[in-house]
């Protein structure tokens, strides 16, 4: 994804899938892009609903109807409505694939279970199988800007392991970077060792060593991106998640969104791993999932 053309908003009317709306109507306002926005309606509520003589699709497109009235940055555009039945991943992915889109908005929250407790069993299993890019918006985060678009959005902060997966993330990232109208970071994180005491000599050289090293490869790659707007590389040490959600820290005036790589739904190994899931729980700012 350069910058989407086509964005996908899937929601399920509570609080964070109208955080969710509103950033992707503020994303799509700001790129062109098209807005779609579904709702999965459960088959055996509809069933029920049904054999009771009522036609929930019906109700359910004139709920999804006032939901994008009251919320005045999707209203503005007028998007497209969709309620379909189904399971909501197998629903969300196959309108993703029929309508073209390049981008699918998800707010971040949970049921039960290791993951859910944040994510919920809908955004874990899209952010599994999805074979295009998931933005992640946490509940509580609020564009700055008044202008119905992401104007005040900003920096874009990729994630660099030196993985084809994560270097077209820092790709991405500069390409929305443009389109916003602000900055690219790109930050390494350099793991601590974890070792008995008296090997902690040897430890630190380790991760000095492994701090200069990943100094010179992060210059190289910034100097390949060909970034069209300004970058600022950084090389940080501890541990990765909680080093990346530190470096992504919203304040007065920076409101980052981070960028991380994922392979392809039908590659090895695609799904995130457990270092991706540590950073969207920590992140206080969304977190775009870049797929290529």
């Amino acid at each position: 994804m350069t910058h989407p053309r086509v964005v996908l908003a899937p929601i399920d009317f509570s609080d964070p899938s109208r955080t969710a709306l509103d950033v992707a109507a503020r994303l799509a306002r700001h790129t062109g892009a098209a807005l779609h926005v579904l709702h999965a309606e459960d088959p055996l509520m509809a069933e029920a609903a049904r054999q009771g003589g009522i036609d929930l699709r019906a109700d359910t497109e004139e709920e999804l109807g006032r939901f994008i009235a009251s919320t005045p940055s999707a209203a503005a555009l007028a998007p497209a409505k969709h309620v379909a039945i189904g399971p909501p991943v197998d629903v969300i992915l196959s309108a993703a694939r029929t309508l073209g889109a390049d981008l699918i908005v998800v707010g971040s929250h949970g049921m039960s279970g290791a993951e859910r407790l944040v994510f919920g069993s809908t955004t874990e299993g899209i952010l599994r199988n999805a074979g295009v890019s998931v933005l992640v918006t946490p509940s509580a985060w609020a564009a700055a800007g008044a202008g119905g678009d992401l104007t005040g959005a900003g920096p874009l902060i990729a994630a660099v392991d030196f993985s084809p997966a994560s270097l077209a993330a820092a790709r991405s990232a500069c390409a929305l970077a443009a389109a916003l109208g602000t900055t690219t970071e790109l930050v390494h994180v350099v793991p601590e060792l974890p070792v008995l005491a008296r090997w902690s000599a040897h430890a630190a050289a380790a991760v000095r060593e492994g701090v200069e090293t990943a100094r010179a490869e992060l210059a190289r790659v910034t100097a390949d991106l060909h970034c069209a707007v300004s970058v600022d590389a950084k090389v940080e040490t501890g541990g990765v998640a909680d080093r990346l959600a530190a470096a992504a820290a919203p304040s007065r005036d920076r409101q980052p969104i981070l960028v991380l790589g994922r392979r392809g739904a039908g590659e090895r190994r695609g799904v995130p791993g457990s270092t991706a899931y540590r950073v969207l729980t920590l992140a206080k700012v969304p977190v775009l999932m870049h797929i290529e």
